[in-house]
């Protein structure tokens, strides 16, 4: 025999013997009977809509009182299975698309509709900026979601619809905010090994290795220590379709968090991070015109200080810090983006004919670029002006005031505005009202408007930023005559920021049994940026930034969850994207499916063992210009044993059914087959 064919035969007999001990695994814990209802986990009987959130307003609240539609991924939905993507994990809440490719723009995660840099992401309130500028096409680079290790983690806020009085220009789509564990009283800690097999020997395996630990330095100090590590092989050619073969990836993260407190009510911090995301492309790869998706090297530092008080007319948070990313284009070329942001707050209670909880905050943030390989790099612009320099800069401001009236026991309004100042744009402030009732302890009713506001990045306001595209990029300029061949993508000067109108009503039931919720959302923009055809210029064919009269994304998002005694807990959630349109073209804005859906089965007999069945419904993709895929579903299986104290064993199978798709060639998606995977956690 062959060495290449025993090491595949070798491939295969471990595949299929890890997939045996893994439904084996799972088998048997379905089979253990029920003990008794006092051994039962905690978790299974706490409501979910028991839970404080910080995103939704400038305060604490319990999460059925937030003034937004918000959703949290519990620490317990983190650990049920490997996380080498937290967009998976993201892509299972009503309202949300995305992150269920391996690849390519659909992988993104984007929220009602909106394409994935209207997403603000932020790790315990702080912004996590973006590395997409610095990508020799923004849309290659991966989304700036895993920057973080997954034992970190204590639990993901995500609040749809736009939060710009809140939050400002980054979060007219939604916010998504990873709140991290903090420091105890003692020292804690804990270390995962992940390890994922795909079925079909030609994909690429997946390990990862993560671990955090903390605790007190003195009576006044404490530590936090945070690693991960993640590598996923490469694929091997598999066919000769685009988007069949990914390439590998490789992920090392590390940051470290020092907290003094001063006194019983004031703390100070110290926060600094660096990862590192690669992607690469091994020879038994399929060789592609752009190589691997995403940056060979892309690097992201990070700088913080924070302070926290708590005084006698409330609570106050200060925050200055820093964040660069940088991606490796050659011996020659320089590619960074650099933020610098200052923010605070102050919150405070107090009654005038009703009671208050009233806050006020601002922000300054100066925001740098350099590319050399797209910024003045274009022969000429698209009407024959030479373009020059590779660095752009601009600075921005804001203030924001909210106020929380509680006009009565079961009725609370929430008024805020923002005012955003951009050197180039002016000032616009971007107001909300958002009212929440309670006419039972069961029942919830909550709706609101609200204005969404977004200045043009770096790059879509600048004539000199030119993107060259080997023509995937260039879908815009089909009216005008184009087949085929590359195009520029260039910025505009002469852009206005974009506007929106968001309404939305929802209603939602909670009880120790049924937890049910359905909401509806109608968003309308105005100046809507979006790539306009041009024609062929000068020798080149172009598309620029170009704002849209008129746009409009609108749909419904809903939640079922059910509690079958102690022990057993159904979940599902669904979203219907009734229409995400250019109103002026007729064209969609986004890649995005009109119904998905996500639903499991969990089993919890007692705190030693739990088990859990899932289902991920995507209806069929309609793209820009076509239908590129039809609708599908995945089944995964993940079952886990708390061994002890200290140990914690979980396995599965991901994608059951082994459904594999690949979409028409035009875009990058493919839904990879069954795959298995093992993982173990260590506390002390």
């Amino acid at each position: 025999m062959s060495p290449l064919r025993s090491a595949r035969l070798s491939r295969t007999r471990l595949a299929s013997a890890l997939a045996a001990a893994c439904l084996l695994a799972a088998a048997c814990l379905l089979a253990l009977p029920a003990p008794a209802a006092a051994e039962a986990s905690a978790d299974a009987s706490t409501k979910d809509l028991d839970t404080v959130v910080v995103t939704a307003s400038g305060n604490q609240q319990w999460i059925k009182d937030a003034p937004a539609s918000i959703s949290v991924i519990s620490r317990e939905d983190i650990e049920r299975q490997p996380v080498h993507d937290l967009a998976t994990l993201l892509s299972r809440i009503p309202g949300v698309t995305g992150g269920l490719s391996a690849i390519g723009e659909q992988s993104k995660i984007k929220l009602r509709g909106m394409p994935s840099n209207y997403t603000l992401v932020l790790v315990d309130g702080k912004r996590m900026g973006s590395s997409a500028s610095t990508n020799y096409r923004p849309d290659l680079g991966r989304q700036d979601l895993n920057w973080i290790s997954p034992d970190q983690i204590e639990r993901i806020e995500v609040v749809r619809g736009p939060m710009s009085s809140l939050y400002g220009s980054d979060a007219m789509g939604g916010v998504i905010n990873i709140i991290t564990k903090r420091i105890g009283d003692s020292w804690n800690g804990s270390a995962t090994h992940s390890y994922t097999r795909p079925q079909d020997g030609d994909r690429g395996d997946t390990q990862q290795i993560g671990a955090t630990f903390s605790g007190p330095l003195g009576e006044r100090f404490g530590l936090r220590i945070g690693a991960n590590s993640m590598r996923r092989d490469s694929d091997r050619s598999n066919g000769g379709v685009y988007g069949n073969a990914y390439a590998g990836e490789k992920d090392r993260n590390v940051d470290a968090l020092l907290q003094w407190k001063l006194s019983e009510a004031q703390e100070v911090s110290l926060e600094a991070g660096h990862g590192v995301q690669q992607a690469f492309i091994a020879q038994a790869l399929e060789k592609q015109d752009e190589g691997a998706w995403g940056a060979s090297e892309l690097k992201r530092s990070s700088l913080a200080l924070n302070h926290d008080g708590k005084w006698d007319f409330g609570t106050s948070k200060l925050s200055a810090y820093w964040t660069e990313y940088k991606n490796d284009i050659g011996a020659t070329g320089r590619s960074e983006a650099t933020d610098t942001i200052i923010e605070g707050s102050l919150s405070t209670p107090f009654t005038l004919g009703v009671d208050h909880q009233f806050a006020v905050g601002g922000q300054w943030k100066r925001q740098e670029l350099t590319n050399t390989d797209t910024i003045g790099q274009a022969p000429v612009d698209y009407a024959g002006n030479p373009v020059v320099g590779s660095s752009l800069e601009v600075d921005t401001w804001a203030l924001f005031v909210e106020d929380e009236l509680k006009l009565h026991r079961t009725l609370a309004l929430t008024l805020g505005a923002r005012l955003d100042h951009h050197e180039q744009f002016g000032s616009h402030v971007s107001p909300r009202a958002y009212l929440v009732w309670h006419p039972s302890e069961q029942w919830t009713i909550r709706g609101g408007v609200s204005k969404g506001f977004r200045a043009p990045s770096l790059t879509e306001n600048s004539p000199s930023a030119a993107t060259q595209s080997g023509g995937r990029g260039c879908t815009s300029l089909y009216p005008l005559g184009y087949t085929r061949g590359g195009c520029y993508m260039a910025g505009n000067p002469d852009l206005d920021p974009e506007t929106s109108t968001n309404r939305e009503i929802g209603i939602s039931f909670d009880n120790d049994l049924v937890d049910a919720g359905l909401t509806y959302f109608h968003t309308d923009f105005r100046n809507k940026i979006e790539y306009e055809a041009l024609g062929f210029f000068n020798g080149y064919w172009w598309t620029r930034m170009s704002n849209v009269q008129r746009a409009r994304t609108s749909g419904m998002e809903g939640n079922l969850n059910f509690r079958f005694g102690d022990h057993w807990r159904w979940r599902t959630s669904a979203t219907w994207m009734k229409e995400a349109k250019n109103l002026t073209t007729g064209r969609n804005l986004i890649d995005t499916p009109e119904f998905s859906g996500y639903s499991s089965l969990d089993w919890t007999p007692n705190t030693t063992f739990s088990s859990s069945l899932s289902a991920q419904y995507t209806g069929k993709q309609t793209g820009v210009v076509n239908t590129f895929l039809k609708a599908y579903t995945l089944y995964d299986l993940t079952a886990a044993w708390n061994v002890n104290e200290v140990l914690t064993l979980r396995g599965g199978v991901s994608n059951l059914a082994d459904k594999k798709l690949y979409a028409d060639g035009s875009t990058d998606y493919f839904v990879a087959g069954r795959s298995y995977f093992l993982s173990m956690t260590a506390r002390f």
